[in-house]
């Protein structure tokens, strides 16, 4: 009888020469090339005062806002016909009528899967940063290539998070069609209504009248004026809104790992009225293991998901009837 391991290695090899991957990983190796060359032309110009400093904040500035889009992308057109697919060209009963277990067949799928994302993931990492360090002449320090390794593989458990919620609704679902149409739109509902819709809660909640006009770095850490300090309280609790609605999507606890674990937006400032009121560099002053500690929350929920979502995906699986 083959092992889960024979079912993993047979889906990975199916899965690395599918057209589908092919495509997949030649479209995000583009986008990586050309988000570096965007980066080199804006440090040419002498702009780079609007990026982050450091190779992490120039190398994986980009590959974050890339990353963020074409992970749930990767997960969704790997997962959304796992078994719907199967079933449909009925090669999922004929697989099943030979000596071996549905629980194999389910768990090889999900292995081949996180094998075929780690690969996605690392190419466009291994060309992200070996462009960074040709383009841009930055070397990385020992703590950049371990701090760029621990976002990998929290890129590989975004990407299976969206497998997860892809395998699930495969196999709750009649057609492969109807599975990649409902993740397509909890994709996109995730990533621009869901964001949309907190800034506008945040708004109705929590209304601001005062404007402040002219704002400098100087005059806000010597002078605070009563409204100004009313002004940064309404900003906070506007944030805190609209985060609290946020933290129920997978894309916005995978920004906050980038954020804590990478550090890229340090040295980038909110600008208000003109001038820079918040500077949020502390992610990259802290140390690793301080970031970590302040991540956990966060790796923890796309774990946890996953990992539900595997469970409910199996139970189902092995109890569903297939003809």
């Amino acid at each position: 009888m083959p092992s889960v391991f024979t079912v993993a290695s047979k889906e990975f090899s199916d899965i690395v020469k599918s057209k589908r991957f092919l495509i997949l990983i030649t479209i995000f190796v583009l986008l990586v090339i050309v988000a570096q060359t965007t980066v080199y032309m804006s440090i040419s110009s002498s702009r780079q005062g609007a990026l982050p400093r450091g190779f992490l904040g120039s190398a994986a500035y980009s590959l974050v806002t890339i990353m963020s889009y074409f992970a749930p992308i990767v997960g969704i057109a790997l997962g959304f016909d796992i078994i719907s697919g199967e079933r449909e060209k009925g090669t999922l009963k004929i697989v099943l009528a030979q000596p071996i277990y549905r629980d194999m067949v389910f768990n090889g799928k999900f292995i081949a899967a996180f094998l075929a994302v780690s690969l996605a993931v690392l190419v466009a990492s291994v060309v992200n940063v070996g462009g960074a360090i040709v383009a841009l002449g930055i070397t990385p320090s020992a703590e950049d290539i371990i701090r760029l390794s621990l976002f990998m593989i929290f890129s590989i458990l975004f990407a299976m998070t969206y497998y997860a919620i892809s395998a699930f609704l495969s196999t709750v679902s009649k057609r492969s069609s109807q599975s990649i149409i409902v993740g397509v739109i909890l994709w996109a509902t995730f990533v621009f209504i869901i964001p949309v819709l907190a800034s506008l809660v945040a708004s109705a909640l929590v209304p601001i009248n005062f404007r402040p006009q002219n704002i400098t770095r100087t005059n806000m850490t010597t002078f605070r004026p009563p409204e100004m300090q009313q002004y940064t309280s309404q900003m906070m609790a506007r944030a805190q809104i609209t985060s609290l609605i946020n933290s129920f999507t997978p894309n916005y606890h995978f920004t906050r790992l980038a954020e804590y674990v990478l550090g890229v937006y340090a040295g980038i400032g909110a600008r208000v009225g003109g001038g820079v009121i918040i500077s949020p560099g502390s992610s990259a002053s802290t140390s690793l293991a301080a970031n970590l500690v302040s991540a956990w929350p966060n790796i923890l929920v796309l774990a946890t998901v996953t990992v539900l979502l595997f469970i409910a995906s199996y139970m189902l699986f092995t109890r569903q009837e297939i003809r």
